[in-house]
């Protein structure tokens, strides 16, 4: 008889008492394990620099940010359940309505030089900064899906002081801005009058996304530890190498921007005239110094919102009577030009479609801006 018997046998009464203490002892051990691994609790809501930053400056102290607060005309903060938005809208009130939204990592200033130039062709523009970015608020319980970020549109468009709708308007969507573009329209068809898309996402091809990618934006990973090694690489610490990634490292060609890997070509781009220091990597270490909110919210995006595989609502554009204006940038290393003409043509329908590429990177609405004008310009016959 072995000694693990006799113990039992020579301990009848004490049976229960056993088992139930191995019970509760190997439950108390899981509970623990699940604690150490898990994220620790989330806030409701992040506040943006506008309350955490901006009481303790000086205006003098304020205009020498790397995001100035009084950037652009027309500037309110607009209070939701989801937290307060801020928003610029300037031009003259009987123009073509156009609403901009921007990209993943920076605020709505990387679209201020397009907007100004929209502006001087007589239209009224209306930018806001993405939830968690710039000065907007970050609601970190929620998804930034697409239903949240067309929330934050309807929100926007309503806070004006002028009608939106019934009417209608024009969207330009730049990156993530393009995908969120997409969604919205397709959600809205009768709000939006005409539609151009730069660089968007929402067609990224699964395959530049390697595997070490899709496992530390899975469910797999605690928040905490992801947005860890996500500012590391956007401050550019040695995590990975800092290339852009299409599986391993001797390929890269894609996705520099949305996994947070450091470009700096793409960062030292300029976004506000007469202002060199205010360039796209200023802005994002500014929002990585100041706002709380702006990793947990950039991770969010990755995991939620319209980056890939989005082909239904795309599709969904085919059916509309307009054209879309679609504007790529030949060497660009995030929305790879030939690939997005594939399958936009194949999703979309290559007669639905005005298709243009201008001679760089992904930072073209900035460095090609006047070439993008001309070709919404003629789009739109203004």
């Amino acid at each position: 008889m072995s000694a693990f018997s006799q113990f039992f046998k020579g301990s009848p009464r004490n049976f229960p008492l056993i088992i139930g203490t191995s019970v509760a002892t190997t439950l108390a051990v899981i509970t623990l394990a699940k604690l150490a691994l898990q994220s620790p609790p989330k806030s409701r809501l992040i506040l943006s620099p506008r309350e955490t930053l901006l009481p303790r400056l000086t205006e003098e102290e304020q205009s020498l940010l790397s995001y100035p607060p009084d950037l652009f005309p027309g500037a309110r903060d607009v209070s939701s359940p989801y937290g307060t938005i801020r928003v610029y809208e300037w031009g003259p009130e009987d123009g073509r309505k156009v609403l901009m939204l921007h990209g993943i990592s920076t605020p709505c200033l990387s679209l201020g030089k397009l907007a100004l130039a929209l502006v001087k062709l007589g239209c009224r523009v209306l930018l806001f900064d993405l939830f968690g970015r710039g000065y907007s608020d970050s609601p970190a319980d929620l998804p930034l899906d697409s239903r949240l970020y067309s929330t934050e549109i309807l929100i926007a468009i309503t806070s004006s002081p002028i009608p939106w709708t019934p009417e209608g308007f024009s969207i330009v969507g730049y990156s993530l801005g393009g995908g969120i573009a997409v969604d919205f329209t397709v959600s809205f068809p009768s709000m939006v009058k005409s539609l151009v898309l730069l660089a968007p996402a929402g067609l990224i091809r699964p395959s530049h996304f390697g595997w070490v990618s899709r496992f530390m934006y899975s469910d797999n990973v605690p928040d905490w530890l992801l947005e860890w090694v996500v500012e590391r690489r956007l401050r550019g610490g040695p995590i990975r190498p800092q290339v852009a990634k299409t599986g391993d490292e001797d390929h890269p060609t894609t996705g520099a921007e949305v996994k947070g890997n450091r470009n700096p070509e793409y960062e030292a781009v300029v976004l506000v005239e007469g202002r060199q220091d205010l360039t796209i990597a200023a802005s994002v270490k500014w929002q990585l110094d100041f706002h709380n909110g702006f990793v947990k919210s950039f991770c969010n995006s990755i995991k939620h919102s319209s980056i890939e595989r989005r082909q239904e609502s795309w599709r969904m554009l085919g059916e509309r009577e307009d054209q879309v204006l679609i504007v790529a940038g030949r060497t660009d290393p995030v929305i790879v030009a030939d690939e997005l003409m594939v399958d936009v043509f194949k999703v979309v329908g290559e007669e639905k479609v005005r298709w243009r590429v201008v001679d760089s990177a992904h930072e073209f609405p900035v460095t090609k801006m006047e070439e993008v004008v001309d070709e919404i310009r003629s789009f739109w016959g203004i």
